[in-house]
């Protein structure tokens, strides 16, 4: 029996094989896992961006900005992200009144985000700016879900964002409450243009022959 159990243990026939099967599992756990967390940072980061690219659109704006045109922008940060639904976004106006209090000037929220308050103020204090008396900043929120492709120990996972800029062309940014009237929803037709350059039958057109 000792003799049998030295010739086992010194035979080395099949052991290419019986590595690959010890290793093959593992290869292709760490090559799954890579994809999946890098997967995961890139949508993370993906995510920042866009965020920001939205504040920095936001504080440019010298008009008016419609809740429309909030509903445009969290479309905009789908597109950019790449992500059907889910995806949630918060723009928020607030200032430091002359007593130093910062208060909530107006804000958007879509998707299942809701309104943030003077009564939310306190829970988010910490992370605002130190700002003069009378000064206003844009918050923006985002949220992303994500949902790992593969099962390698990763749970889902909500990415959050949430970003201040000062407005740039003004000491603050008109939020109104209405629709944009040039708003077009989910029917616009791109090859119509703004409206803006139709004819206006001043008789510059050619007459059509009878």
């Amino acid at each position: 029996m000792r003799s049998l159990i030295i010739r086992f243990l010194r035979d080395t026939r099949a052991a290419v094989a019986f590595e690959a099967v010890i290793i093959t599992p593992i290869l292709l756990w760490l090559f799954v896992g890579s994809f999946v967390f890098f997967d995961a940072f890139r949508t993370y980061n993906t995510s920042v961006k866009a965020t920001y690219a939205i504040a920095d659109v936001l504080s440019r704006q010298q008009e008016d900005v419609y809740s429309s045109d909030i509903e445009g922008l969290a479309n905009l940060f789908r597109t950019i992200t790449n992500t059907a639904e889910g995806t949630n976004l918060r723009v928020t106006q607030i200032y430091r009144n002359h007593a130093g209090d910062y208060r909530v000037d107006q804000s958007f929220p879509t998707g299942g985000m809701a309104r943030l308050f003077d009564a939310n103020i306190p829970a988010i204090e910490d992370r605002l700016p130190i700002m003069a008396l009378g000064d206003h900043v844009i918050l923006v929120e985002t949220t992303l879900p994500y949902r790992p492709a593969f099962n390698v120990g990763l749970s889902d996972l909500e990415f959050t964002n949430f970003t201040l800029t000062p407005p740039r062309n003004g000491p603050q940014i008109v939020l109104n409450p209405g629709i944009e009237p040039d708003y077009c929803g989910q029917s616009c037709d791109l090859g119509e243009g703004d409206g803006e350059g139709t004819p206006s039958g001043d008789g510059d057109s050619e007459p059509t022959g009878t």
